[in-house]
């Protein structure tokens, strides 16, 4: 009986050995940074991106199917016009299939000219019982009615006319020009697309001068002004260029909290191209004394409050790095770093890289930057 039961007692423990193995997590590899002070900061940098002087959604008015789309030249023939190429103010888009226009033309057409006859039928009448009362022959009272019939039918003729006119716009709105000078961002129909009046068909922008759009905390708005110059530059171009302050948002963003602050670029040979990256210098950049800057890579939502922030903070257990999670309040975004005003102490370390995976109290793995 012993040696039955001997070997069934052998594979019992080796099964909780498994188990207790594999009931051991492997740590969470992570970053850390220490949380430091910064007392000033000359020459703050900020990154934004390039937006087009002006953009337009070209929409169609009318609706009905798409017959023909523009036509540009290439190397392989003629092509239907895309992003990236350059159209001029009033050049042909699209136009969609007139037919249902111009039969609506033609009616509008058909009652005018049945108006205009009961109109002149209607002055004869007018006319000629104008005569007959002036000789007694017919009361005047047929002649007040005859006046009632003219001025119906003179109102009958002017909506009539309007119904022509109404009808000719609407045939030549089945033509989609294009209202600015620029380059196609974007075409968002094909021949024998079925639109609806209100259907943006194109995104038109004028690239001549370029926006560059960032968002800067409140301690840099005093310092910035309309009309004062900001040194740009992309690693896409090479060179330096100069953006002119054209607008500063009047209020800071409820999320960020930041301002958005827009510098106009001149892009006359079109070296800038929408959606590129670039990075300003803002001179003169003072911020709060002792100011705890915590990298915004470092911060995530607040399991206890949907509108709070938080941040994992790597302290030693028994001698393994443990992951602990902190509620912090934040203040103005500077660059890539957000400023801590409650929360954290200096020289805490902070999970840099890999906050998102962790939960609060989970053993980590620190990785070397």
């Amino acid at each position: 009986m012993r040696r039955r039961w001997a070997p069934v007692l052998m594979l019992v423990g080796v099964v909780a050995c498994a188990g207790k193995e594999s009931s051991e997590a492997i740590p969470t590899p992570v970053r850390v940074r220490p949380l430091e002070q910064i007392e000033q900061l000359s020459g703050a940098r900020y990154s934004g991106t390039v937006e087009p002087g002006t953009r337009v959604d070209v929409a169609f008015k009318v609706g009905g199917y798409v017959r023909e789309l523009a036509q540009t030249k290439s190397v392989t023939g003629p092509r239907k016009i895309q992003e990236g190429d350059v159209v001029a103010k009033d050049d042909m888009l699209a136009v969609l299939r007139e037919t249902d226009y111009q039969q609506k033309k033609l009616a509008a057409q058909a009652s005018l000219a049945e108006a205009e006859a009961a109109q002149k039928q209607a002055q004869l009448d007018f006319d000629r019982t104008q005569k007959l009362t002036a000789t007694g022959a017919i009361a005047k009272v047929e002649l007040d009615a005859q006046s009632a019939r003219l001025t119906t039918s003179r109102a009958r003729v002017e909506g009539a006319r309007a119904q022509v006119r109404e009808a000719e716009i609407s045939l030549a709105d089945c033509t989609l020009k294009s209202p600015i000078d620029g380059v196609v961002l974007k075409r968002a129909v094909e021949v024998g697309t079925l639109v609806s009046p209100g259907t943006v068909a194109f995104t038109i922008a004028d690239t001549k001068s370029v926006k560059v759009v960032f968002g800067a905390p409140d301690v840099l708005i005093d310092k910035l002004q309309t009309g004062g110059k900001l040194p740009v530059s992309f690693d896409a171009v090479p060179g330096q260029f100069f953006g002119t302050i054209t607008r500063i948002a009047p209020s800071a963003d409820p999320k960020s909290r930041v301002f958005d602050v827009e510098a106009t670029i001149p892009n006359h040979d079109d070296r800038l191209k929408v959606g590129m990256i670039a990075k300003l210098v803002v001179p003169e950049g003072v911020l709060p004394p002792a100011a705890l800057a915590l990298p915004l890579t470092a911060v995530v939502r607040s399991p206890h409050d949907p509108r709070g922030y938080s941040a994992f903070v790597v302290e030693q257990v028994n001698g393994k790095d443990v992951a602990h999670l902190k509620d912090v309040k934040l203040g103005d975004v500077v660059g890539n770093a957000v400023l801590v005003t409650d929360g954290l102490r200096e020289g805490e370390r902070v999970v840099t890289m890999g906050a998102t995976l962790l939960n609060d109290g989970e053993h980590v793995r620190v990785v070397p930057e």
